[in-house]
């Protein structure tokens, strides 16, 4: 790939040295045989000079976010091996890498400052100094960042040492304001610039489009679009995209990209739109495939064909244009000057007049310079009148035109996005806060009339350029195509914006999950509050069971004391029958005796009944023990339960601070959300049109003023150039020719005999020019 952009280089150098011969010998003719009445081609030279020294350097910008394989496409395309640590040491700083000065020969990095101070220099000496500078950078000096302007990198490579200069940029998303100017200005002086992507985002971020929106307008035909990461199309890994054919998805994805550039890029011309996403501008590469070992995987990887794009860029278009066509076809105009003034010095040398008419002539002249002067400052105060009435009507115009609709739009938005809009919005917790449908087809809408109507401004401002200039025709014909240039690079269009805020609800969700478990902790201890209530109230002591055990108690004792003492046996007497017979006259009847005997009835029916009534006592003492022990369990258990309540109230009492200590922070974190969610949807959307409307109110009303200043500037220094000058210089010359005639006629015929000598010359110069031009136009 390197050989493929050195030959680029080869021609290109070559080329610059061909201009450079051919305006060297001229300079000097011109030295010689020009008048130096003829200040602006005079003045031209240093200019084309100095053009073609700086136009020596050819300027390779690389823009593009992280995690595309920037670095490793540069490695594959380039071979200039920076490392990707040193790379992203650096991030959000320009980095210029270039070839080491003449008289130098370490590499070293070179660090600009933003306040002017001399620039720091870090030799170069092994490969992670600029990883170990930038590591600093970061941790150390965080605020130094801020300060740094811009960094050079000088190293040795072929291709640097042929004038290659090597951009990289760091990514838009993180870069500040003055390094963004300086990636702007650095795409705006570049020959080529690279945007690459990756197939994991295809079509750029909005961050990305808000930045190369305008930029890609004024520098289309430069810009080349790459997508890295090709193999994931070539050979994917998804199923889905298996099953399609290989040229179906490459159309696929590509047409997906143009699509972004159609949606992102409003108004833009459909050519335009072509040039940038046609083959040459928008192209798939493998960087990976490129820098790995396989023939046939480089072979696929399209890194070839970017190269030999970039080489014929480095070569012909608009890099060519600039430090070839343009030096010549102005070289062209000084040498056509020139052999006009030696062809007409040449003819009053060779010419039968005399003296006295020569004198006369050399006078009429004069006369007809200052009444020209007249005309033409008459014509310059009526053209300036001329030219400012008709930039306050289309000024007047834009702003009826462009800028009120972005004002209506812009109050719409501030009266329909409040505060309740994104707090419902909040409430169905969705994470991407946009516009009202109704808002956002409207915005839309306006965008499309707001570019569809700098369209037809801008054809209205073209055509009343051109009728202003109707007198000047053919003056203005070389300087018709700069003023069509500067006229396409005041596009005015708005912008694809991201008018949707991705709101981080993290904050939220969290407070919502602590006030849920706060809930269900609250809950679950105020369960077992209740339930522990409810046991307390089933658990309530019984005094009155316990008197009454204890009155039973008491009352079998006076049964037993009521009893007495165990009675004594009572001697009793009773006649039994002893004899069936008696004795005496008797003796036919039973015989019958008295006996004593102890009674212990009494005794014993005591017995029993004091035994009962102890066993009643008995009883009565169990259970009045028994009801006790009870009783002290139940106050046990209520003391148990009385402290886990007060346990769990001290719990729950915790909670509910917590809570409402939540409850608190979600409120304010609520509020925060809505506040910055509000913030940033209006900055995105009427913070925007409002950066548009001060845009058009200023820089783009001034421009059309500025536009037709220069015009009116063009006018006068046309004039100047090819008629005034001209005509002094003519004056100026027959002067020298009366001087000559005065001289002697030796002195007309050396004069005569040099001039000649240089008209060959000249018209040598002025053939291979136009050679040159017509081989590379």
């Amino acid at each position: 790939m390197s050989e493929v952009l050195e030959h680029g280089l080869n021609i290109r150098q070559a080329r610059i040295q061909e201009t450079r011969s051919y305006l060297a010998r001229t300079h000097e003719l011109f030295e010689q045989f020009g008048s130096q009445e003829l200040k602006t081609s005079h003045a031209k030279f240093e200019e084309l000079k100095k053009a073609l020294d700086s136009d020596s350097q050819v300027l390779l910008v690389v823009i593009g976010e992280f995690s595309r394989g920037k670095s490793s496409l540069v490695n594959a395309l380039l071979g200039i091996h920076l490392l990707r640590s040193a790379q992203e040491a650096t991030t959000a700083i320009n980095t210029f890498v270039k070839a080491i000065p003449e008289g130098r020969n370490e590499r070293f990095i070179r660090i600009h400052y933003q306040d002017g101070r001399t620039p720091d220099e870090i030799t170069w000496d092994s490969d992670d100094v600029l990883e170990k500078w930038g590591t600093e950078l970061n941790s150390d000096h965080a605020d130094a960042r801020k300060l740094v302007d811009y960094i050079e990198v000088f190293t040795s490579h072929p291709l640097l040492d042929k004038g290659l200069v090597l951009i990289d940029t760091p990514g838009l998303q993180s870069v500040v304001q003055h390094h963004e100017e300086i990636t702007r200005r650095a795409i705006a002086e570049a020959h080529i610039a690279i945007w690459v992507q990756s197939t994991a985002q295809l079509g750029g971020n909005a961050t990305e489009w808000q930045f190369l929106s305008q930029t890609i307008r004024k520098n289309f035909r430069k810009f080349i679009t790459v997508i890295n990461m090709w193999d994931a199309v070539l050979e994917p890994t998804d199923y889905h995209e298996q099953k399609k054919s290989e040229d179906v998805r490459v159309h696929e994805k590509l047409e997906r990209v143009r699509q972004n550039f159609r949606k992102n890029l409003f108004g833009i011309a459909e050519d335009e739109l072509q040039a940038l996403t046609n083959s040459e501008h928008l192209m798939g590469v493998s960087a990976l495939w490129q820098l790995s070992q396989d023939p046939q995987k480089q072979a696929r990887s399209g890194v070839d064909k970017l190269a030999e794009r970039i080489s014929v860029m480095f070569s012909s278009g608009e890099a060519l244009e600039q430090i070839y066509l343009k030096p010549l076809q102005q070289l062209s105009h000084i040498q056509e000057q020139l052999i006009g003034s030696i062809d007409d010095e040449l003819e009053q040398l060779t010419s039968n007049d005399t003296l006295e008419e020569r004198q006369r002539a050399a006078e009429n002249l004069s006369k007809d310079i200052k009444i020209l002067e007249q005309d033409m400052q008459q014509e310059n105060n009526s053209a300036k009148q001329e030219h400012d009435n008709a930039a306050k009507v289309l000024a007047s115009q834009i702003k009826d035109q462009l800028i009120q609709p972005l004002k209506d739009l812009k109050q719409d938005i501030e009266t329909q996005v409040d505060r309740d809009y994104i707090k419902k919005l909040l409430q169905q917790m969705q994470a991407k806060i946009s516009l009202p449908p109704e808002l956002d087809s409207e915005f839309e809408a306006v965008g499309k009339q707001v570019a569809h109507s700098w369209e037809l401004q801008k054809n209205e401002l073209g055509k009343t350029l051109e009728d202003l200039r109707t007198n000047y025709a053919k003056k203005m014909q070389k300087h018709a195509g700069q003023l069509k240039a500067a006229l396409t690079s005041s596009n005015i269009s708005l912008p694809a914006l991201d008018i949707s805020v991705n709101v981080d609800l993290s904050a939220m969700e969290e407070h919502y999950q602590r006030s849920m478990e706060l809930q269900q902790k609250m809950q679950e201890r105020q369960e077992q509050i209740d339930k522990l209530e409810a046991e307390k109230s089933s658990i309530i002591n019984n005094a009155e069971l316990v008197a009454k055990a204890k009155d039973d108690v008491k009352r079998a004792e006076r049964q037993i004391e009521n009893l007495g003492s165990c009675p004594s046996s009572v001697t009793r007497r009773k006649r039994e029958k002893v004899s069936n017979w008696g004795s005496g006259f008797l003796w036919l009847s039973p015989t019958y005796e008295t006996f004593e005997y102890e009674d212990y009835s009494a005794q014993n029916a005591w017995k029993e009944k004091h035994v009962a009534e102890q066993e009643k006592l008995a009883d009565k003492e169990r259970r009045l023990e028994q009801i006790i022990k009870e009783e002290e369990q139940k106050t046990g258990r209520r003391i148990g339960l009385a402290q886990a309540q007060k346990k769990f109230e001290k719990e729950l009492a915790e909670f509910k601070r917590k809570q409402e200590k939540y409850e608190k922070e979600a409120k304010e974190q609520h509020q925060a959300t809505v506040e910055e969610a509000l913030h940033k949807l209006i900055k995105t959307t009427a913070g925007q049109l409002q950066q548009r409307i001060d845009y058009l109110e200023k820089q783009v009303v001034q421009s059309i003023y500025q536009v037709f200043d220069d015009q009116l500037k063009l006018l006068h220094g046309c004039v100047e150039e090819q008629y005034l000058e001209p005509l002094n210089a003519k004056k100026q010359q027959r002067e020298e020719v009366i001087n000559l005639f005065n001289q002697g006629k030796e002195q007309v015929e050396r004069r005569q005999e040099q001039l000649a000598q240089a008209q060959q010359e000249v018209n040598q110069l002025y053939d291979l020019t136009l050679s040159a031009l017509s081989h590379n136009s």
